[in-house]
């Protein structure tokens, strides 16, 4: 996707006040002469045509931004890099430290070796708003307002939390299971496949009829209570009550949380996620549901209109493995750091285990994560459990002869290699396995999360531990508190057969896969 393409996506909604052809360029005529004479003895540059053979998309994209990104070294960056005899034991033994042990010891703050010039913008006072140059915002007519509201087919569309949300073709009977198609998938790596896969996803959902009839209804709705336990348990306002209520939501999707942030009353709402298909869809959803009116002040915020979205919200296409949460949101939004961060949560649901691949986007992740957050603001995700997966490799449940697969006729894991026969990964990056999830996901790859290993990288960011339980434990111990706040169509769509509610079956072992987890920034 190209700058121009990944800018509309990204400034989707955007009230920013910046024209962007009024922006000042500063391009000096000394600064011209300077690039006329070094460009005299540079070589030719080879013109690439589109039959090459050659993918240049990267080059006019924002996400990888791989010039400015500081790379961090990795003895697991190259597999095919030769260790001498003597350093392998300890290559091999690097995350150990991070098994069974006490107590956590966590650093009060993230470490800071060298000055990162791309963070700058989350120090305060470091620019004067007051210089930008700013347009008047767009009015809006009321008739935009007055049209008949209708959800559109996302995620949960159809649990919401209120009940006057409505829901899209509920008397549709014809249901089609989604099916990704993508060619040449050996020759991509996993961001492409990643991409192309939502981006189908986005298009396909709009298609396929009444989510009452998919195959994992019941787990979805499940999955989405989760949800709304952990966002409803762990968001917490900011101390400060002249200051908003901001989630940071990486890998947003859809914005099929969109719901969930207006059950726990945010006041601002920022999402980002590397499929542009998919961001336009969450600003799609997000301007049919947008109240009228917000609220300004403490009191008349205890009046939301619970039947729309009483936050303000915007929505960046982005990688937030690969580049800093500034590089993504000021391009499009300029004085957004300075003004809404730092954030009182991060979000980040069902996605995390992408990060894993390598070394790199972990750290740059958790840069992301620590430099987003105040001290006292919280991390809230999901991902893949990686005691679940070693459970079954060392009960062998395997379904195939060759032992690297497991699952049932709703979901699948399989291994991109012979697993361990202890169940460990060593070393704990790039351990790469392929799920599929009947009409959700179609055999992507995904990483072995192992969760020690994130837990102690996350101390040395300092985030510390507060939460962490599988899906079933977290729906037994916290839904009786959430039953009657919860939409009734989200506690109906989990009804089992004997009558009672929760997951059951196949939709159990499925859901059983995942864990949730809360982190906490350490700071005063």
């Amino acid at each position: 996707m190209s700058d121009k393409e990944a800018g509309v996506a990204s400034s989707l909604g955007s009230n920013s006040p910046i024209n962007k052809d009024e922006v000042d360029v500063k391009n000096t005529e000394e600064h011209s002469k300077q690039e006329s004479k070094s460009d005299i003895n540079k070589p030719p540059l080879k013109k690439i045509k589109a039959d090459d053979g050659i993918d240049i998309s990267d080059s006019f994209s924002r996400r990888e931004n791989k010039g400015n990104n500081k790379v961090i070294s990795s003895v697991y960056n190259d597999e095919n890099k030769k260790t001498p005899a003597w350093m392998k034991s300890k290559t091999t033994d690097k995350y150990d430290k991070y098994g069974s042990r006490s107590t956590p010891i966590a650093t009060p703050t993230a470490p800071v070796n060298n000055p990162d010039e791309r963070y700058s913008k989350y120090m305060t006072n470091s620019v004067n708003s007051n210089d930008r140059v700013r347009r008047p915002p767009t009015e809006t007519t009321s008739s935009q307002y007055d049209k008949k509201r209708a959800h559109d087919e996302a995620e949960d569309d159809v649990v919401a939390p209120y009940s006057n949300l409505a829901v899209a073709n509920p008397s549709s009977n014809l249901y089609q299971t989604f099916q990704s198609h993508i060619n040449n998938r050996e020759g991509k790596d996993i961001n492409s496949i990643v991409r192309s896969h939502y981006n189908q996803r986005t298009q396909q959902s709009k298609f396929q009829g009444s989510r009452t009839k998919s195959p994992i209804y019941k787990l979805r709705n499940f999955n989405n209570a989760i949800k709304y336990i952990l966002l409803g348990n762990w968001v917490k306002p900011n101390p400060d009550s002249n200051r908003p209520t901001v989630i940071l939501d990486l890998c947003c999707g859809k914005g099929g949380d969109l719901n969930k942030c207006e059950f726990v009353s945010v006041d601002q709402y920022i999402g980002i996620d590397i499929s542009d298909a998919s961001i336009k869809e969450a600003f799609s959803r997000y301007s049919r549901n947008k109240a009228r009116f917000i609220p300004q002040t403490a009191e008349s915020k205890k009046e939301r209109d619970t039947r729309r979205y009483n936050f303000e919200a915007c929505f960046a296409t982005g990688d937030c493995f690969s580049s800093s949460i500034p590089e993504i949101l000021e391009p499009n939004f300029p004085g957004i750091i300075d003004g809404l961060f730092p954030v009182d949560c991060v979000s980040l649901q069902f996605a995390m285990h992408y990060a894993f691949e390598t070394e790199e986007k972990v750290h740059q992740l958790l840069t992301n994560v620590t430099k987003s957050l105040r001290a006292g603001g919280t991390l809230i995700g999901t991902i893949p459990s990686s005691d679940f997966i070693r459970d079954k490799i060392v009960n062998r449940a395997f379904i195939d002869q060759e032992n690297r697969k497991f699952g049932n006729d709703l979901y699948s894991v399989t291994f991109h290699k012979d697993p361990p026969d202890e169940g460990v990964f060593r070393p704990p990056f790039g351990n790469g396995y392929n799920y599929s999830l009947k009409d959700a996901i179609d055999d992507v790859p995904e990483y072995v999360v192992p969760f020690e290993v994130f837990r102690g990288l996350c101390e040395e960011y300092g985030l510390v531990l507060k939460y962490k339980k599988n899906f079933i434990d977290i729906f037994n111990q916290e839904i009786p508190k959430y039953f009657s706040k919860l939409n009734k169509n989200l506690i109906e769509g989990m009804k089992r057969s004997d009558g009672k509610y929760g997951a059951e079956g196949l939709e159990k072992e499925a859901v059983g896969f995942y864990i949730g987890f809360v982190f906490e920034k350490l700071g005063n």
